[in-house]
């Protein structure tokens, strides 16, 4: 067991997050009582699921004992960091050379806390026990992060280090008299002549509230005040420490300097720039000491690098006038070095990157950054002559050709892609903007350099678009919204689909993106898009829907199937969401913030409409991803629908058959069957889910909606009950609200989620499961 330093006061012993230095195997799992208690080492974390609790809270208990003992001479105290569901009690207890030492921490709340155990002047752990309780009777998830040491006096020196900066910025920014331009320096986000086209189009428009908002909230923000050894992913917490918590130094800048140049706000400009300055005053662009442990290879992809990039590159552009020369060679050097460096490292150690959203994630602001530095570079000419072609350039280029061919390998022939809503609708955003900042940088334009993989999801727009008045799209796997900006960009680019309906249900709902570039396209944009047709299908992707009217109001009915081996899944396949009347019957919330524990348990097929096996041990789940295709077969038109599924790959340890049919001879009908065989447990478990109030009355389920109702009819041999779930616990809301995207874009969730749980018993039967839907009277 060897003791890494991760700076002069910590250490590390136990480092989880990296799958190669974990020694998870080395501890013991002792949790009697609790059930269905799992352990997975992932890529960052190990994750721990558990079923139900033990009678007195149980859920996990570790224990390790060193050999050779654990040198802690030089620190005073014992740090946990495990990612809990909110209440839960950790409990640490060590056998060391000076005795006993054991203390119960306090109750998690909404973000996590390191917890502590005071070492009072031991030398040596001999053995550690790591215990935690959990108050809810009910299943729950957790990420075991890492285990180390603490000298709590020395700690003190060693973050003064940051301290002492203010708004001044002395040799580094303009005094704040200075009378800005409030002209584009580099003209690569948006030029002269476009800023003048917003600014009469949008300056004093309501759709425009958003840009406004985040450009007060960074206002109030204090830059200088974030200024650290490392520097935050967003808002993200799953990996910062407890220091941290609640610090984003990322996107106010870029808003700040776009509501800056957008209403000529001299405040802001400055602020902008203070915010880019304190970035690269930050020791490393990372979000964790996890990346600069010692003998660790752990890294993010290049992220957090394109995070401060794509912040520092539009400040730089939109608000460069307000740097001295030294000012702005800080920021251009952390470019050029650490970010240009981290991801292009990132886009040749990782071949999977191409097949999912990730290069398309950092490109943008590599190119930005790029197009930048071929604008300021070389940075000292010493006398020399200019060189006649940029030496950036060529990288440029490389990181270009890298998004096309991350684009071929990740959209699918049939125009599909099977990463939800929200990282489709990033993955394009991001595409396209690199096209238009590509296009600019090379004097092209950027319709004809978007790759044709984008120009063929015109059928992914009507197949996920949805009806329910509260959202854009529909939520599949890892969805939480679609990006606002995304809708604009697509609907430009396809100004004859249903991008252009998404885009003008968005902007009324929402309004728009706070992104200057989105915004001069606007008035390329139709008023509406297309009819919608009554039968979908993708048989790449394994989606089917029908669209039909009920007395003029929509009914939806979307099928998921499966293209084997997708990333960011949920154990889904088979699944199936509802719409009527502008409200979801059966949804699907897809997920929360990644740092929330819940999260996990969104992914299970029990918190989606789903048939499981049941089983009282375990929890019945499917592979994940699957490594087979599953997609549902049928047809339909104005009035009738029929589809089928075989949803049994995946699930080869408990089902040996599960076939699902819906039949919908009529839009307000709507028959579901099941038929299954499973080779193991009590029978089958039928889940119904959805955001709005159900009522269980013998065997007829009711289910509320603003303008239609559902009302579902249950066979005879079957035992029901509609529960609430947990779901966003209100201490986290404050983290969510400094996504903002979310809250323009995205549900305001509930605590919990309402499901209907229908249990069938045997080892093979048919179950079936009537809908009936009415709309309203007229009031």
């Amino acid at each position: 067991m060897r003791v890494t330093p991760i700076n002069s006061a910590e250490a590390v012993f136990e480092a989880f997050f990296d799958e190669q230095l974990s020694e998870l195997s080395r501890w013991t799992a002792d949790v009697p009582g609790v059930s269905g208690f799992k352990l997975t080492q992932s890529w960052a974390f190990v994750i721990v699921n558990w079923e139900r609790p033990a009678a007195d809270g149980l859920v996990l208990r570790l224990h390790r004992r060193f050999a050779p003992e654990l040198d802690c001479t030089a620190y005073d105290r014992l740090l946990v960091a495990i990612n809990l569901p909110e209440d839960s009690v950790i409990t640490l207890a060590a056998e060391t050379d000076a005795g006993p030492r054991r203390r119960v921490g306090t109750p998690c709340g909404a973000t996590r806390h390191e917890e502590w155990l005071a070492l009072d002047g031991a030398r040596r752990i001999h053995a550690l026990t790591v215990e935690v309780r959990s108050p809810r009777a009910a299943a729950g998830s957790a990420w075991l992060l890492w285990f180390g040491l603490q000298h709590t006096e020395r700690l003190t020196f060693h973050l003064a280090q940051w301290e002492g900066y203010d708004e001044t910025w002395e040799k580094y920014l303009q005094p704040a008299e200075f009378e800005p331009t409030f002209q584009p320096a580099y003209g690569l986000l948006i030029d002269a002549e476009e800023l003048d086209a917003v600014r009469r189009e949008f300056a004093d428009s309501a759709v425009t509230r958003e840009l406004r908002a985040v450009g007060e909230i960074a206002r109030a923000v204090q830059p200088e005040s974030m200024i650290a050894e490392t520097m935050n992913f967003w808002n993200y917490n799953g990996f910062r420490r407890e220091r941290q918590m609640g610090w984003m130094l990322t996107w106010h800048g870029a808003f700040a300097a776009q509501a800056s140049v957008m209403w000529r706000d001299k405040d802001l400009g400055r602020r902008a720039a203070r915010f880019a300055l304190s970035m690269a005053h930050c020791t490393y662009w990372e979000d964790s000491f996890f990346a600069q442990l010692r003998g660790s290879t752990w890294e993010q992809r290049g992220f957090v690098q394109a995070t401060a990039t794509w912040d520092c590159a539009v400040i730089l552009d939109l608000c460069g006038e307000w740097f001295t020369p030294l000012g702005r060679e800080l920021i251009l050097r952390r470019i050029a070095t650490e970010a240009h460096g981290a991801m292009s490292q990132a886009s040749w150690w990782w071949e999977y990157m191409y097949h999912t959203n990730q290069i398309a994630w950092i490109t943008p602001a590599r190119l930005y950054g790029l197009l930048v530095l071929e604008q300021t570079m070389p940075a000292r000419g010493e006398g020399f002559p200019k060189p006649a072609a940029s030496r950036v350039a060529p990288h440029t280029d490389i990181a270009w050709a890298n998004l096309q061919e991350n684009l071929e390998h990740a959209l699918l022939p049939d125009g599909g892609y099977v990463e939800g809503s929200t990282y489709f609708t990033w993955v394009a955003r991001q595409a396209v903007v690199s096209a238009l900042l590509y296009g600019r940088g090379r004097g092209r334009n950027a319709r004809e350099l978007v790759p044709p993989a984008l120009l063929r999801t015109e059928r992914l727009a009507e197949m996920l678009l949805s009806t329910d008045d509260g959202q854009d799209m529909l939520l599949t796997g890892d969805a939480m919204f679609a990006f606002g900006e995304a809708l604009t960009f697509l609907a430009w680019l396809m100004p004859r689909s249903h991008w252009v309906t998404i885009y003008r249900k968005s902007r009324r709902r929402s309004g728009v993106a706070p992104l200057l570039m989105a915004l001069r396209l606007d008035r390329e944009i139709p008023a509406e898009g297309p009819e919608l047709a009554p039968f979908l299908e993708m048989k790449d992707t394994g989606m089917m829907a029908s669209v039909r009217r009920l007395e003029g109001e929509l009914v939806k009915l979307f099928i998921l199937g499966n293209k084997a081996g997708g990333d960011h899944q949920h154990e889904d396949k088979g699944s199936f969401v509802l719409e009527c009347a502008g409200d979801s019957f059966a949804f699907d919330f897809g997920v929360m913030d990644y740092a929330n524990p819940v999260t996990e348990l969104m992914k299970q097929a029990q918190r989606h409409n789903m048939l499981t096996p049941w089983s009282e041990d375990v929890r019945p789940k499917p592979a994940n991803p699957i490594s087979a295709d599953v997609k549902p077969q049928g047809g339909g038109d104005a009035t009738a629908f029929h589809a089928t599924i075989d949803a049994t790959p995946g699930w080869e340890e408990w089902f040996t058959k599960w076939q699902r049919t819906w039949d919908s001879p009529t839009p307000d009908e709507l028959v579901i069957t099941d038929e299954w065989t499973v080779a193991k447990g009590e029978g089958v478990v039928f889940h119904w889910t959805t955001r709005l109030p159900m009522a269980l009355d013998g065997r007829r389920v009711t289910i509320e909606g603003r303008r239609a109702v559902a009302e579902l009819t249950l066979p005879d041999d079957v035992e029901a009950v509609v529960e609430e779930l947990p779901l966003l616990d209100p201490r986290r809301q404050a983290t969510d609200d400094q996504r903002r995207e979310m809250q323009q874009f995205g549900w305001q969730h509930a605590r919990t989620q309402p499901r209907l749980t229908v249990r069938q018993r045997g080892r093979s039967g048919v179950l079936r499961i009537a809908v009936k839907l009415r709309l309203r009277a007229v009031t």
